[in-house]
């Protein structure tokens, strides 16, 4: 009989998720201080790493001990979708707080280079405040929606991979 993935059975993999890309965004700012040349590409491929542990981890889980006769590829990337979710959330949360304690002073002057380039473009001063008062909104939710995505990126690949298992019947 097949039983239901938990939640909190799953919940542990997007917060390991969640907590490893903040970490690497961490090390991503720390070592960029010491660093003059771009170092994203290298921390690109630390995050897609980690995006495809995590969930090829979680789907292995849930085939095992929830799947195991049952296995689709609709239930591989329902389950890489719920720890997205959740490291979505995660880094949503670790992105306001970078914008507002961490490196603020990065955020306003990017800020301010797109208020710029929006007067010089003509627009009026009044989207340039417009602008600003909606860009931590928008940041925030770009990074949600953009880690939510990738992990549904990543099911796509990762889910195929596994199979049904047969149940074989012993019987003496």
């Amino acid at each position: 009989m097949e039983q239901k993935v938990t939640f909190g059975s799953l919940l542990k993999y997007g917060v390991l998720l969640g907590l490893v890309l903040i970490i690497i965004n961490l090390i991503r700012i720390y070592v960029g201080n010491f660093i003059e040349r771009d170092i994203s590409l290298a921390f690109m491929f630390l995050k897609a790493a980690a995006y495809v542990f995590f969930i090829y981890c979680a789907i292995r889980f849930a085939v095992n001990y929830f799947y195991a006769a049952n296995y689709s590829f609709a239930k591989g990337i329902k389950v890489a979708l719920f720890v997205g979710l959740i490291a979505a959330v995660l880094m949503a949360v670790y992105q306001y707080i970078e914008m507002k304690f961490i490196i603020p002073s990065e955020y306003a002057m990017q800020l301010d280079a797109v208020t710029e380039e929006l007067i010089e473009k003509g627009f009026p001063e009044e989207m340039g405040e417009t602008v600003r008062s909606m860009f931590s909104t928008t940041v925030i939710i770009s990074v949600f929606i953009g880690t939510f995505l990738i992990s549904l990126l990543a099911s796509l690949f990762i889910a195929p991979f596994f199979k049904q298992q047969q149940i074989v019947n012993i019987e003496e």
